[in-house]
C-alpha cells in the first residue's frame, strides 16, 4: 500500500463508551475526535448502552454514533457479540476505551472476537479502587489479550497500573489536553456582571461533579472554618451528579446556604473561570482532571489535593497549592492565606496560564496519540503499521 492508498484508507479508531454523558473522559474523547487528522484516522464513537448529554456534540462534529441499547442492567453477555458485530461493520482497526469502566471487559472482549489489531486502555483513575475480582480478571485479560495497550494520563496512573500487574511495556503516559484558547480568560468584572455576581466579594469556583471522589463535604467543613474570617465569600459549585440533594441539605444545616450555590452543569464555564479568584478541588481521588487545566488555561490559581495526578499539574506556591486530603482544616488555611493576598495569587494564575499554552494544548497531545497509534500498530501490524508512517511522511508539510 503506498502513501496515497494510506490516504484513501484511513485507519477506523472506535471510541468505546456505556454513555456518552458529561465527564473527564467522554470529553477528552470528543475533543480528541475532533482533532484526529482525518487522512490518517477515522473516528467513530460506539456506545454499548447509548445515553448521554454528549451525543448531540458527537454528531453535530461529524462523528459516526452507533448506539447499540446494550447492558441496560447486570451482567450482559451479548454486549460482547453486539460490540464484535459493531467493530466489524466498521472495520475498526483500533479499539480505545476507559480501562476502568464498566463496558471495558466487554469491549476488549468484543475487539478480540472481531480482530481489532490495537485495544488501548486509556486510564483515567476511578472513584475507588478495583475490587480484587476486577483486579484479576484485568490481569487475566492482559495475559490473554496480547494486543492491548495502556495509556494512562499521568505518572501516578502509570503506577497504579504497575502496581496492578501491567507490564511496562506496554503503557504509555500521555497527559490530557485542552482548547486551550477557549478559556483564554474573559475580563472579570465583565464575567462577573453576566453571571449576576458580586462585583468585590471573594469567590471559589468548584468545578466538580457532585460524586463522593470528589469531596464537596470537606469543602463545606472548611467553610465553617472561614466564616470569621471571609465573611463575604461566595462559592460557586458547578457540576451536578448524586450527591446533590446530600451537599444543599448540608449546606442549609450548617448556615451556609447564603454562601454557597449550587448551579448543576453549566455550559458557561469559561465565564464563571474569567469571574472566580480561586479554584478548588477537594478530591480523594484523582487522575489528571480537565478542570484543573482549563482552570489553568484561565489563568486561575488552584487549590488542590495533593493526590493523583494533580501533583504533576500545580507547582506549589508557584501555580497553586496543595493541600493532604480529608484535611478540612488545612484546606481553610490555605483558602484564607491565597486570598489575603491578591497580587501572589494573580502571579500564580498567570504562571498556571503560561503552563497550560506551553504543555496541555489538546492539538499537541492529539499529535502525539497519533504518533503512538501508528507506533502500536506497526508493533503489531507491521503492514498497517508502515503505510500510516507513510501517509504521515507525506502529509507532514501541510500542517
Amino acid at each position: 500500500m503506498n502513501a496515497h492508498e494510506a490516504q484513501a484508507a484511513p485507519a477506523t479508531v472506535a471510541f468505546s463508551f456505556l454513555d456518552f454523558g458529561e465527564g473527564g473522559a467522554q470529553r477528552l474523547a470528543l475533543d480528541t475526535m475532533r482533532q484526529l487528522d482525518p487522512d490518517r484516522f477515522r473516528p467513530v464513537l460506539v456506545c454499548a448502552r447509548g445515553r448521554g448529554s454528549l451525543l448531540p456534540a458527537a454528531r453535530a462534529a461529524g462523528i459516526p454514533v452507533r448506539c447499540l441499547g446494550r447492558l441496560e442492567r447486570g451482567w450482559d453477555l451479548g454486549a460482547v457479540i453486539a460490540l464484535a458485530g459493531a467493530y466489524r461493520a466498521l472495520d475498526a482497526r483500533i479499539v480505545q476505551v476507559p480501562l476502568y469502566s464498566r463496558v471495558a471487559p466487554y469491549a476488549r472482549l468484543a475487539a478480540r472476537l472481531a480482530g481489532v489489531r490495537l485495544t488501548l486502555l486509556h486510564e483515567h483513575s476511578r472513584p475507588a479502587p478495583p475490587r480484587p475480582l476486577r483486579r484479576a480478571a484485568d490481569r487475566a485479560l492482559a495475559r490473554l489479550l496480547p494486543r492491548e495497550r495502556y495509556l494512562a494520563v499521568s505518572q501516578a496512573d502509570r503506577a497504579w497500573l504497575l502496581d496492578a500487574g501491567l507490564p511496562d511495556s506496554r503503557i504509555a503516559v500521555l497527559h490530557n489536553g485542552i482548547d486551550v484558547e477557549r478559556f483564554a480568560g474573559a475580563d472579570r468584572a465583565a464575567a462577573r456582571r453576566a453571571s449576576r455576581l458580586p462585583a468585590e466579594a471573594p469567590i471559589l469556583l468548584v468545578p466538580a461533579r457532585l460524586h463522593p471522589q470528589k469531596r464537596h463535604v470537606d469543602l463545606l467543613a472548611a467553610l465553617a472554618h472561614l466564616a470569621p474570617r471571609l465573611p463575604d465569600l461566595q462559592v460557586l459549585c458547578a457540576g451536578d451528579g448524586p450527591l446533590r440533594d446530600r451537599l444543599e441539605a448540608l449546606a442549609r444545616s450548617a448556615g451556609l446556604d447564603d454562601r454557597v450555590r449550587f448551579l448543576g452543569h453549566r455550559e458557561d464555564l469559561p465565564t464563571l473561570l474569567a469571574a472566580a479568584d480561586l479554584v478548588v478541588l477537594p478530591s480523594r481521588i484523582e487522575g489528571l482532571p480537565l478542570a484543573i487545566l482549563e482552570a489553568q488555561a484561565s489563568g486561575r490559581a488552584v487549590l488542590a489535593t495533593a493526590v493523583g495526578g494533580l501533583p504533576e499539574l500545580i507547582q506549589d506556591g508557584r501555580t497553586g497549592r496543595l493541600v493532604p486530603p480529608g484535611r478540612p482544616a488545612a484546606l481553610a488555611d490555605a483558602i484564607a492565606s491565597l486570598l489575603s493576598d491578591r497580587p501572589a495569587l494573580e502571579a500564580m494564575g498567570a504562571r498556571a496560564r503560561a503552563q497550560a499554552r506551553r504543555r496541555f494544548r489538546i492539538q499537541d497531545q492529539v499529535r502525539q496519540l497519533e504518533g503512538l497509534y501508528t507506533r502500536w500498530l506497526e508493533d503489531l501490524d507491521p503492514r498497517r503499521g508502515r503505510a500510516l508512517t507513510a501517509a504521515s511522511a507525506a502529509l507532514g508539510g501541510r500542517r
